[in-house]
């Protein structure tokens, strides 16, 4: 095992540097540059084994080098149509009842600003229970209790929820029940 860990060792201290700037000369994020040449060097710890010796690992290197730049590329291409595709949907407006509930006559937008003060615990079971409309016996087995300890954690969620609101000014604590 050690040394395999000195093969390695090696490959990567002889090759980082040449690894790096051939991503910083083609990746326009030095981020995105340091990502790739990690990927590389993963992919030639997993694959250690296959690696030539001498000069022609430095070949091998670079043909790793390309198919994960190639796959950056592909990547980068995809998050772009979906961010497109996102933007030109819109954001999801939470869903609350405005029959029954004194916070559907407000935006969503003042909804979702009040939202994020709470704890995330909060936040999460109240987008589950309101903005996914999933039963509580469900939301229950996906967080590990029961329906009954779901009804009480919403219950105190939306108290929260309206604390929060009241005190932003968007609701009139004496019409609130």
């Amino acid at each position: 095992m050690e040394r395999r860990s000195d093969e390695f060792d090696r490959l990567y201290s002889d090759h980082h540097q040449l690894v790096l700037a051939y991503f910083l000369r083609r990746l326009p994020d030095p981020q995105a540059a340091h990502d790739a040449a990690a990927d590389v060097f993963l992919v030639a710890l997993r694959r250690l084994p296959d690696v030539p010796a001498g000069d022609e690992a430095r070949l091998w290197i670079y043909g790793v080098c390309r198919r994960v730049l190639s796959n950056h590329r592909r990547t980068s291409r995809r998050v772009h149509r979906l961010r497109a595709k996102l933007a030109s949907v819109g954001t999801p407006t939470p869903y609350v009842d405005p029959e029954t509930s004194a916070i559907g006559r407000l935006s969503g937008i003042d909804v979702r600003r009040a939202l994020r003060m709470l704890k995330e615990s909060d936040q999460e079971i109240l987008r589950l229970a309101a903005w996914e409309q999933l039963p509580h016996a469900e939301i229950g087995r996906l967080m590990g209790c029961s329906a009954h300890a779901v009804d009480q954690r919403v219950h105190r969620a939306i108290r929260r929820l309206k604390a929060r609101m009241e005190e932003m000014g968007y609701l009139d604590a004496g019409r609130v029940s």
